[in-house]
């Protein structure tokens, strides 16, 4: 045991190997958080260890403030959380269109709410034991799940947040978003326009070819033109050569933004490998490039800033979206959900 203590040291280099592999080669892999979240792991397991091991009682006294910090930081989003997202509802409600999806920090804290109150509920209601037994069970791998899953997720978009593409790109590729009156862009929509031209000229002052603009949006049914048009007509307004911009007009989704501008690029192209990067909202940015690595298009993405107020609403949003992309695990944990509920009832009919 204390030969394993000794050498525990070598769990966290491990790790962080294997992360710093795992992101030289590919970024767009949740498998990259997950392994980075070891490393995390095994190097406080390893900082408790050395903690403990020192016959320093003012390294002790540190080390037990900082933990009784974090415990009550947790502490405190575990009791009030609910009330940080009903504030968060309040001022997106304030400043944004009153849409479903923008108000869904307003239904979290609705819902943890209801949680609280559902226990009681059962108890007043004299829901049979069975069934309660049931829901708790299932209820309480979801809240085992979800967190989880959501936690794992922001630390794969934060990584990849950290991604700095050089500035010898080919192309860059601006994803496309809703217009206002149907053929202006919005603000959202310029960060990303925005964005790409801030490395456009960073790329250029360096003394490098500069890159070209691929504007990719279709013409939703609202709309008054394709919204790679307009996105095209801003850049230009703002200085963009026309020389230096492609459109791709027939995308509806992120994925056919990534195989429509695939083959934009190809056809524009004489080389077998253009450097490739998108530019959207950092929110977007890992969600962005999990629909580039299925459209096989080698290209990582730079992200535009949002709107503090807006971020939890957005991210919360994206998650989902990724829920959605992973249904099949999502249909495994319901199942498995299902079927430790039904063995929580069995065993208690056995006692």
């Amino acid at each position: 045991m204390n030969t394993f203590i000794d050498h525990f040291y070598i769990l966290p280099l491990i790790f962080l190997a294997l992360f710093v592999g795992l992101q030289l080669t590919e970024k767009r892999r949740f498998i990259n958080g997950i392994v980075f979240n070891g490393f995390l792991a095994t190097a406080v397991g390893e900082l408790a260890i050395l903690v403990f091991q020192s016959d320093s009682r003012n390294v002790y006294y540190i080390a037990l403030a900082a933990a009784i910090v974090a415990f009550l930081i947790i502490l405190f989003f575990y009791l009030f959380g609910f009330l940080l997202f009903l504030w968060n509802a309040y001022i997106v409600w304030k400043k944004e269109s009153h849409t479903l999806s923008n108000m869904l920090t307003l239904f979290i804290g609705l819902g943890l709410i209801a949680l609280f109150f559902v226990p009681m509920l059962a108890n007043l209601l004299h829901v049979p034991e069975d069934l309660r037994i049931f829901i708790g069970t299932i209820s309480t791998v979801f809240l085992l799940y979800i967190p989880l899953f959501f936690y794992l997720y922001l630390s794969s978009l934060i990584i990849y947040l950290f991604n700095r593409p050089r500035y010898n790109q080919d192309y860059i590729i601006v994803l496309g978003s809703g217009l206002i009156d149907g053929q202006y862009v919005p603000p959202l929509l310029a960060s990303r326009i925005e964005r790409a031209m801030t490395f456009y000229h960073r790329q250029v002052k360096k003394g490098r070819p500069a890159p070209k603009l691929v504007f990719s949006g279709g013409q939703g049914g609202d709309e008054k033109l394709p919204e790679s048009v307009a996105m095209q007509r801003y850049a230009i307004d703002h200085g963009i050569p026309v020389e230096q911009t492609l459109t791709e007009e027939k995308s509806v989704n992120t994925l056919q933004n990534m195989q429509f501008s695939k083959q934009i690029i190809e056809a524009d192209t004489d080389k077998d490998k253009p450097r490739i990067i998108f530019s959207t909202n950092n929110y977007h940015t890992f969600r962005a490039g999990l629909f580039a690595k299925q459209a096989h298009l080698k290209a990582d993405g730079i992200g535009a800033k949002t709107s503090k107020y807006f971020l939890p609403n957005a991210t919360i949003r994206e998650f989902i979206a990724i829920l959605s992309m992973k249904r099949h695990q999502l249909l495994f944990v319901t199942i498995c959900s299902l079927l430790f509920a039904i063995l929580a009832v069995l065993l208690n009919h056995l006692n």
